[in-house]
């Protein structure tokens, strides 16, 4: 069964939430918003067909004036607030593959532009968007065992490393590289792989074509289906009702935070497939694992260090405790080298990827230096905020890690291990916090890297990508604005006209520390040493990580 994620989107614009004026029309059997609540209520269902998801996304009229509007609001966003605005406009470095872009300039063309449904309108925005290939501007599929080891040859009768290209290449935006892009279409423990959609696909199933052991190839068919949580669901019983329960217009100056659900959540499935794909040998011992954050294992003589995100729930002092504890606890088995797995990982807060930084090599600065693109707004918002004099950023950082740098600075554990001894493995999917670790360890430290997967055609692999800064959404922009009091100037952009639409960028660059002037995020990082996917090393971590260790203290 593919998933189908419907009802909200990490990257852009939520469609299902494309909000709201008032429509005056009758909601009749063939409303499938109505179709999709009467199914939760009498069934329980929380997934559902893709027809009644397709009709429901496509039930709001397209609205010029609000499409207008939408417009004015972006480019004034990504005008005034987007670090990398100038940069977009160059040409990539060799290893990546984007299109540069005027982005404001190429918004404007949507004034001009006539669609049938707002779902059109947003879909083609978010679409330029993700040409930029910058995440911080977001299949699942179910595992029938009696088709392991089986090679799938054609996707609707394509050759289908032809397809998962093309939909890498077009549609994955989790790197700039083409090869990271492709282990991302490939990828289970992500939110664009080539089977989690944020959008609609274009038909309602797909066709695999299947041979196993050297037998005749058979079909698969899977049809999409979508789902939305009972939050949601609870909130409206037709396309109307919709309308006038999430998708109030926008009133006076706030802005409302989105009532969309994170996509992130969904990536917390990743030790759940990970068990069921990725087996160890018996010979792996478990050290220590401290929730879903960071694992910890001896294999042989080396010890490994899985750091799964940088935004784990619950985050405490405690659990920062429990991490150094888990180090100390690798270190007193006597490992002599350790394998930092940082593959899979989308990042989270750069206080925790100071923590490891700091943990991991306490003799190195922790950070990298910043800067931000001063525009008219900016200027404004920072000579405000210097007026106020209230918080030491431009904007309000309220909600992030009770754990501050001080706190993790007064961690640490002894060893014995340099530098030398330690090896990074990533699948290119090490981003935003996480690419900080990679970087940090690599630019200061001179750690060795490994990268595995991509296209085999392609020498080069990144080992990290998107690293990043400050990121807010527009909703934490406008909100910051008011209490600047400069929601209402003519400089500052309007808020959205319909309520839950939002953009996220960065407002941060960080620079190399080898090369000052050149910006981390756009420049290409390549693993010193590339492995590739086989049969056996895809479905065991162990075998991955053995053949990494075998690459500590190569030349």
């Amino acid at each position: 069964m593919n998933v189908y994620i419907v009802f909200f989107v990490i990257l852009f614009v939520s469609t299902a939430n494309v909000q709201s004026y008032v429509i005056s029309r009758q909601t009749s059997v063939s409303d499938g918003c109505a179709r999709i609540y009467n199914e939760f209520i009498t069934a329980q269902k929380t997934n559902f067909s893709y027809a009644d998801a397709k009709d429901c996304y496509e039930s709001f009229p397209f609205d010029k004036d609000v499409a207008s509007k939408t417009i004015d609001t972006l480019t004034g966003l990504i005008g005034g607030f987007y670090s990398f605005l100038d940069k977009a406009k160059e040409p990539p470095q060799p290893g990546f593959d984007f299109r540069s872009m005027d982005l404001i300039a190429e918004l404007e063309l949507f004034r001009n532009k006539s669609y049938t449904t707002l779902h059109d309108f947003t879909i083609d925005v978010q679409h330029l968007i993700n040409d930029l290939k910058e995440p911080h501007t977001n299949f699942d599929d179910t595992i029938d065992r009696s088709n392991n080891d089986c090679e799938v040859t054609h996707i609707d009768g394509q050759q289908a490393f032809n397809v998962i290209s093309d939909y890498a290449k077009n549609s994955v935006v989790a790197s700039r590289d083409p090869s990271v892009r492709f282990n991302s279409a490939l990828n289970f423990a992500f939110d664009f792989g080539y089977a989690i959609r944020t959008e609609l696909p274009a038909k309602s199933d797909i066709t695999y074509t299947l041979k196993c052991n050297n037998t005749n190839e058979f079909n698969v068919k899977r049809n999409w289906t979508a789902f939305a949580s009972s939050t949601i669901l609870n909130k409206f019983n037709d396309s109307k009702s919709y309308f006038d329960n999430i998708c109030n217009p926008t009133k006076g100056s706030k802005q409302p935070a989105s009532s969309s659900l994170g996509l992130r959540k969904i990536a917390k499935t990743f030790n759940v497939v990970n068990g069921i794909l990725a087996e160890r040998d018996q010979s792996v011992a478990i050290i220590r694992t401290v929730n879903e954050f960071v694992e910890f294992f001896k294999v042989q003589d080396f010890g490994v260090v899985k750091i799964i995100s940088e935004d784990p729930d619950g985050l405490s002092y405690a659990m920062v405790a429990n991490v150094t504890q888990g180090f100390k606890d690798l270190a007193n088995t006597g490992v002599k080298k350790i394998v930092l797995d940082l593959s899979n990982n989308n990042g989270g807060k750069v206080t925790v990827a100071l923590f490891f930084n700091l943990l991991l090599f306490p003799n190195s600065y922790p950070t990298f230096d910043y800067d931000i693109r001063i525009s008219e707004q900016m200027k404004l918002a920072i000579t405000e905020q210097i007026k106020l004099a209230t918080l030491n950023n431009i904007f309000d950082m309220s909600g992030q890690s009770e754990c501050d740098y001080s706190t993790y600075s007064k961690f640490n554990y002894s060893t014995s291990l340099e530098p030398e001894d330690y090896i990074i493995l990533t699948n290119g999917l090490c981003g935003s916090a996480c690419a900080i670790i990679a970087e940090h360890a690599v630019e200061y430290n001179n750690v060795t890297t490994v990268a595995v997967g991509g296209i085999a055609s392609n020498p080069l692999l990144s080992y990290a990508s998107f690293p990043g800064g400050a990121v807010f959404n527009s909703t934490q922009i406008f909100n910051s604005l008011e209490k600047l009091g400069l929601l209402n100037n003519t400089l500052m952009p309007n808020p959205f006209p319909l309520t839950g639409t939002y953009v996220r960028l960065p407002i941060t660059e960080m620079y190399s520390k080898i090369n000052p002037d050149e910006i981390l995020e756009f420049s290409f990082r390549q693993a010193k040493f590339r492995l590739f996917y086989d049969e056996k090393n895809v479905k065991n971590n162990s075998i991955l990580w053995s053949q990494a260790a075998a690459l500590i203290g190569s030349k």
